[in-house]
Parts: C-alpha cells; structure tokens; sequence
C-alpha cells in the first residue's frame, strides 16, 4: 500500500475501534461533513453528518440487547485516482457473549482529498446473508 492507501485504511479501522468505544468524534474526523452514506440498516440515503446523525439516533439503545464486542474489517483495495479514492472491504461484527450471530457486511467508501487531507465522502455497507 502507498501512503495514502494505508491513511485511508488506518481511517477505516480508527472508525470502527471508535464504534466500539462510543467515540464519535474518532469517527467523524474522517467523514466529510457533506458526505452521504447508504447504511444497511435503512433504506434511504443519508445526506451529510446531519443525516448521518439522524440515523444514529434512531439505532436501537437498550443495554440489554447484544453489545458489538469488535469488528474485523478485512480484505482492503483501495484505489486512489488523483483525488479521489474507492476502497473496498469487507467487515464481521461479532457480539459480547456469542449474544447474537456475527454480521458480515461488505463496504465501499469513496474517498476525497482535501486541503485538510483524505475524508469519506460516500459510504455504501449491504450485510450479508448469514451462513
């Protein structure tokens, strides 16, 4: 990977250790503040942090539901033309316990450069069926 590969996938792998931790700044900083995102649990698309938000806050909160213990994201390319970026990955989310099956998602999220440097400016994640 070349420097900017490896910015980007750092970025991806900080985000979701920022999952884990409930550090939503961790995450934003590298999400474009007019950014849109598919995310596999709704069906519309979100538009920028804002719509991101709003996803967020209608994610279910109750402390007794199964608690994502970790993330492995895996199997990254990336490609970057001039200053713009797609990388790919794949990523399992495992439960606290074996409370709940672990997720498969696929992502793809569109990067650009910026004065400031590399943010997210479209995210697409569909889950996989259970196997």
């Amino acid at each position: 990977m070349n420097v900017d590969q490896e910015y980007m996938w750092n970025g991806v792998l900080t985000m979701y250790q920022g999952f884990i931790e409930k550090d939503r700044p961790k995450i934003d900083k590298f999400i474009n503040e007019d950014c849109t995102v598919w995310d596999s649990s709704e069906r519309d698309l979100a538009f920028g942090l804002k719509g991101l938000n709003e996803i967020r806050g209608r994610r279910p909160n109750d402390p007794s539901a199964p608690q994502v213990e970790k993330i492995d994201a895996t199997d990254p390319v990336i490609d970057v033309y001039g200053d713009f970026a797609v990388a790919r990955h794949y990523l399992k989310v495992i439960y606290k316990n074996n409370s709940s099956p672990s997720r498969e998602v696929r992502n793809t999220g569109i990067w650009r450069k910026f004065p400031q440097g590399w943010q997210l400016i479209h995210n697409h994640e569909d889950e996989l069926p259970l196997s």
